[in-house]
């Protein structure tokens, strides 16, 4: 695994890098991650997905190691600064995405701004939400993280990357994630309000691309599957085995999954 930045106007996007484990025959895999991690979110499975192909995962503007920002952007400012470094990373014609969560509407994005550069997709787990919904979740998730010398304000973030994975994920993984999701500070939440201020329905409607999604029983299913009706040309993988955890207990079934669709040619 190597680390390296990529240069963005005046600040810098941090990837990480994984070479093929064999002859190189493939697009590049750029997987776009969840908040509030970053790229290091999928380490657990690009070993699992890089025999022909090499893997690359991004920090968004703002989280795990890129240069920080001072207001929300949008998710067409997370996909515009992905976009315009890409020629950085190597001489590619294509790219394949994964995207999971935010990372969907990242992979959405970018497929609008740089079509020819996008080949296939794949979609796991989309937070697709509009209207009141979308309103609610907006109020209820894009608030500052609330820092204070208090222990007690670290108490949600431990709990759900700690606790809520004792027994299911090994603690140095957890911890790992727990770090990497503190590191935004105060600041973790912009991505949550670029995911629930999105335009999904018009800007799904708007992607012609044929795009492959796995729905699993983790918590977004209804919705994942409401993305599926909307988005013009999908084919819907239903994963009832993953409940939670998705890239780690699940991460064997997932990289299955990504392989056997992005081989099927």
């Amino acid at each position: 695994m190597k680390k390296r930045y990529l240069q963005y106007g005046e600040k810098q996007i941090h990837i990480r890098e994984l070479e093929p484990s064999g002859n190189e025959n493939g697009n590049p895999i750029l997987c776009l991650h969840p908040s509030p991690y970053s790229g290091l979110f999928f380490e657990t499975i690009m070993p699992m997905i890089n025999k022909n192909r090499k893997i690359i995962a991004p920090d968004y503007l703002g989280y795990g190691s890129s240069s920080s920002i001072e207001s929300p952007p949008s998710i067409n400012d997370y996909a515009a600064s992905i976009g315009e470094v890409l020629n950085q990373v190597g001489n590619y014609e294509q790219y394949d995405l994964i995207g999971f969560h935010t990372g969907c509407l990242v992979a959405n994005e970018l497929c609008l701004l740089t079509p020819d550069k996008i080949d296939q997709i794949i979609m796991i787990d989309i937070p697709y939400f509009t209207g009141e919904a979308q309103k609610g979740l907006l109020a209820q998730m894009a608030k500052p993280f609330g820092l204070s010398e208090d222990l007690e304000s670290l108490r949600k973030s431990w709990d759900f990357n700690i606790k809520n994975r004792m027994g299911k994920v090994n603690i140095e993984r957890s911890f790992d994630l727990l770090v990497e999701s503190l590191r935004a500070g105060n600041r973790d939440h912009f991505a949550f309000h670029a995911a629930f201020t999105y335009a999904c329905e018009e800007q799904f409607k708007s992607n012609s691309k044929h795009i492959n999604i796995l729905a699993t029983r983790s918590g977004l299913l209804d919705a994942t599957h409401a993305a599926s009706g909307i988005l013009d040309n999908s084919e819907i993988r239903d994963i009832e085995d993953i409940t939670s955890n998705v890239f780690e207990e699940g991460a064997e079934i997932i990289a299955k999954h990504v392989l056997e669709i992005l081989n099927a040619d």
